[in-house]
């Protein structure tokens, strides 16, 4: 009998070049110390049992049989579609994939699945490795993303990302600032659908090489930045450029205008995460966001993957 199999895949946040990481900009990203785990077990039944599960609690269960994958349905607004049709594209990369289809499987997130920290990207890269496949071709073939999710789900550090077309680069880079005490990840309280508004970035046919440009720039002073004051700069830049293509306000603008520090959002504008650096200390910086009806602050050092031997 086939033994038990496990795969781990890291979570992600885009810290520089959203949306025009789409466009080839130079990323900057991390993986997070959140993830997701696939369990996959030798069953009797036959079939895919499949089963979700978000901090120890179930939240989704569903039965799979081979038609169902090899035709799965067109609306992949619900999970078991998706995973039906994730699964006929593993397929498609390797025909030898689900030979004997009779397994109970296990996907267990140690994240609120709301946060958007690649609950899809690390479901993705964890069938990618069940399946034998290159996770970026698995990727391409049921989203519309750059790939910088998938990069971070096998990285243990941070990265630099690009994409250009078909070809992604990625390298393993030291961001670890002397002043991330000071950093935190807010959540905004309002989840997004990335794959949409990376569709509506893509349908547009505008011309953004000079933002490129600047912001690749940005990406690596970024990751340079010494002091504070200067982190604060970049960031500010880097918000106007994006507020700029996206005709809206930045999030400091629009939100916390009052704010000492910087307030970067992450990922699609509007909801998920957004990165706070700012001298005050925590008790006054909680009691500012929760004023603002905002209670989950995460500190660098609970939020970003570092390793330590890199460091």
């Amino acid at each position: 009998m086939e033994q038990a199999q496990f795969f781990y895949s890291n979570g992600k946040l885009l810290i520089t070049a959203e949306y025009l990481v789409l466009k080839g900009a130079l990323s900057l990203a991390v993986p997070t110390q959140h993830g997701q785990s696939l369990s996959v077990y030798p069953d009797t039944n036959e079939g895919l049992t499949w089963q979700a599960f978000e901090n120890d609690e179930q939240w989704l269960k569903f039965h799979l049989n081979k038609d169902e994958i090899l035709n799965p349905t067109e609306d992949f607004s619900s999970e078991k579609t998706f995973i039906a049709e994730l699964l006929k594209q593993a397929l498609v990369l390797n025909p030898n994939f689900l030979n004997g289809l009779a397994y109970r499987l296990e996907t267990r997130l140690n994240f609120n699945r709301n946060w958007g920290l690649g609950s899809s990207s690390t479901l993705i890269n964890n069938v990618a490795q069940w399946a034998q496949v290159d996770a970026f071709d698995l990727l391409a073939r049921v989203s519309k993303g750059s790939g910088y999710d998938i990069a971070c789900a096998q990285s243990d550090t941070p990265i630099l990302f690009q994409r250009h077309h078909k070809k992604v680069w990625t390298e393993a880079c030291l961001f670890s600032p002397d002043f991330k005490d000071q950093i935190y990840f807010l959540y905004l309280g309002k989840k997004q659908k990335t794959e949409n508004e990376v569709r509506k970035f893509l349908a547009q046919e505008k011309d953004y090489n000079l933002e490129i440009q600047e912001i690749s720039s940005l990406s690596l002073h970024l990751l340079d930045a010494e002091l504070a004051v200067d982190f604060d700069k970049i960031i500010e830049s880097h918000e106007t450029i994006i507020s700029h293509i996206l005709a809206v306000p930045t999030l400091k603008q629009k939100a916390f205008s009052d704010f000492q520090g910087s307030i970067k959002s992450l990922g699609a504008w509007g909801g998920d995460f957004a990165m706070i650096r700012s001298d005050w200390d925590k008790k006054t910086l909680t009691n500012y966001f929760e004023s603002k009806g905002l209670s989950t602050l995460i500190p660098w050092d609970n939020m970003v993957l570092e390793d330590e031997e890199y460091l």
